[in-house]
């Protein structure tokens, strides 16, 4: 019996000696990855106060592309323009997610959007860039996406190009 007990005492001793300690490197990652997927997960919600609360003060969120709503936003901006967006949709906002990169303070998420709009079934794909500050708030989110089958879908703006004969 003292050997059973002896055995279990080293077993336990040894195990918690080799658990690996994680890098500040680590800790960040996942740090950003949380803060980020909490993100991500709140606007694709509609939790706008869960959203707000990872964001830092000074959050701006910038929409790539060419089109007229192709610009940096503040907050204020932001929800109004979201508002807008949301009326143009028959239905709900979706995406499905699809992936997340994360280095440092930086992280990437990638997702579908699932949506039907003025003009018909819109699926995009997007890589949403998140930047967080120092005190691990997101101070900026970038997104980037198909301006052109975002005007043609949800907007209903007919897009075509003049073919080009190359001799």
């Amino acid at each position: 019996m003292k050997n059973s007990l002896f055995i279990l005492i080293l077993i336990t001793l040894f195990s918690c000696e080799n658990k690996p300690v994680k890098s500040q490197k680590e800790i960040l990652t996942e740090t950003t990855k949380a803060t980020v997927l909490k993100a991500f997960n709140a606007q694709m919600d509609g939790e706008i106060e869960l959203l707000k609360s990872q964001l830092a003060e000074e959050f701006t969120f910038v929409l790539t592309g060419q089109l007229d709503i192709s610009k940096t936003y503040s907050w204020s901006e932001f929800l109004e323009f979201a508002g807008y967006f949301g009326s143009l949709l028959k239905g709900d906002v979706g995406a499905e997610y699809k992936g997340i990169l994360v280095e440092g303070k930086t992280a990437m998420v990638f997702a579908e959007g699932r949506m039907e709009g003025v003009g018909g079934k819109y699926e995009n794909d997007y890589a949403i860039k998140y930047t967080l500050n120092e005190s691990g708030k997101i101070i900026e989110q970038k997104e980037y996406l198909s301006d052109l089958l975002l005007a043609q879908k949800i907007y209903g703006q007919d897009l075509c190009g003049k073919k080009i004969t190359i001799e």
